[in-house]
C-alpha cells in the first residue's frame, strides 16, 4: 500500500476491506457512505478516486460495487504498520490503533 494515505483514507480503506471480508464482496458507494457517517455518496467517492489515485484500490467504471483491493492485508500492512511505528512516522501510532480496532483487539 502506498505509505502517503492520509489518516482519513488509511480509515477508509480499512472500512473497505472489513466489509469485504464479512460480505465477501465491496460495499457501493451509498453504503461506504454510511459506513463513513456522511450523508452524501460523493463524499465517499472523492475518498474513493484518491485511494485509487496512490494505488490501494482500483475501480471498474460502471460495474456495480467495482472497487478492486490492490493489497494484500495481514502480513504486508502488519509488516509495514511495524516498520513505520518503529521509524517514529507521523501517523504510525494512530493508523496502527485503527488497524487493530478494525481486527476486534482491544488495548
Amino acid at each position: 500500500m502506498n505509505k502517503n494515505l492520509t489518516e482519513r483514507q488509511f480509515e477508509v480503506f480499512n472500512l473497505l476491506v472489513s466489509f469485504q471480508e464479512k460480505h465477501g464482496f465491496p460495499p457501493s458507494t451509498q453504503e461506504l457512505a454510511q459506513l463513513m457517517g456522511v450523508s452524501s455518496p460523493n463524499a465517499a467517492a472523492d475518498v474513493l478516486r484518491s485511494l485509487q489515485r496512490k494505488g490501494a484500490i482500483s475501480i471498474a467504471r460502471g460495474v456495480s460495487r467495482g472497487i478492486t483491493i490492490n493489497v494484500g492485508r495481514e502480513t504486508e500492512d502488519v509488516i509495514e504498520l511495524l516498520r513505520a511505528v518503529l521509524a517514529g512516522e507521523k501517523y504510525a501510532r494512530k493508523h496502527a490503533l485503527l488497524f487493530l480496532q478494525q481486527k476486534g483487539v482491544e488495548l
